[in-house]
């Protein structure tokens, strides 16, 4: 079995696979009624919003089994505006993960160079990173690792990370991906709450973040992604870029 896999189907039958014993499970999720990714069935494209609450919390109470007894989730969203309100989305996945058995932990703010522009609310410059633990402590293995791109130097035990992050889409050459976060910000997360070869989960893919960081960092990482052809290449592309070998990555289809 290859260290590094991806299984181009929805993350909803994570159970079917048996994963077990994932140190840190990290993700962006899909946002409600939001992007199209252009996959049938994706979560939260053109459904209720309490439909799709329930399909993530089916997503997460798979991820619980997943973990081993220390293990970590760390989930990247934000809030979203619908009807000149917002749509609390992390305080919505608070009480879900609380429920199914997670203890809360901490917020961090991932403060972004570029930002998404709002007619009815103020500009968006920052995201959050959700942290979450099937035990009551976490494991903490480096420190002083915070670069910030603001003050152009170190920081510690600050929950507000400087990271840029580049403007608008990416992929254009094969399809578009609207929605990234940057390959440094999950090898910070990996440094600081595993080591080497722990097993990464990443439920939402995307364009391959989260693999890429692992094998770079050599934690084993298994990834789900609903699109199939398009996205393979887009994320042999980025691994190409890393200066990754794709023939590492076991890509699996339904």
């Amino acid at each position: 079995m290859r260290k590094y896999r991806i299984f181009f189907e929805t993350c909803e039958n994570i159970k079917r696979k048996k994963i077990n014993n994932v140190k840190i499970m990290i993700t962006s999720p899909p946002y409600w009624d939001l992007k199209n990714y252009e996959a049938k069935n994706q979560i939260g494209y053109k459904e209720s919003y309490e439909t799709y609450l329930k399909r993530m919390n089916n997503v997460w109470t798979c991820i619980y089994k997943s973990l081993s007894k220390n293990g970590l989730a760390i989930i990247n969203i934000n809030t979203k505006s619908f009807e000149k309100r917002l749509k609390l989305i992390p305080y919505d996945f608070i009480k879900q993960l609380s429920k199914i058995g997670f203890y809360f932990q901490d917020v961090h703010y991932w403060h972004k160079s570029s930002g998404i522009p709002a007619i009815n609310n103020l500009k968006d410059n920052y995201e959050y990173f959700l942290f979450f633990s099937k035990s009551k402590k976490i494991e903490k293995y480096e420190k002083n690792i915070f670069f910030d791109y603001k003050v152009k130097q170190q920081t510690n035990n600050s929950n507000i990370w400087n990271i840029n992050k580049k403007f608008g889409s990416i992929g254009k050459k094969f399809m578009v991906h609207p929605a990234i976060f940057p390959v440094e910000y999950i090898d910070r997360l990996l440094k600081i709450f595993s080591e080497k070869n722990d097993l990464v989960l990443d439920p939402f893919l995307g364009s391959g973040s989260t693999l890429i960081s692992c094998m770079k960092l050599e934690r084993k990482f298994i990834g789900f992604e609903l699109n199939n052809k398009e996205y393979m290449r887009l994320i042999i592309q980025n691994l190409n870029s890393h200066k990754l070998n794709h023939n590492d990555v076991d890509f699996k289809f339904i």
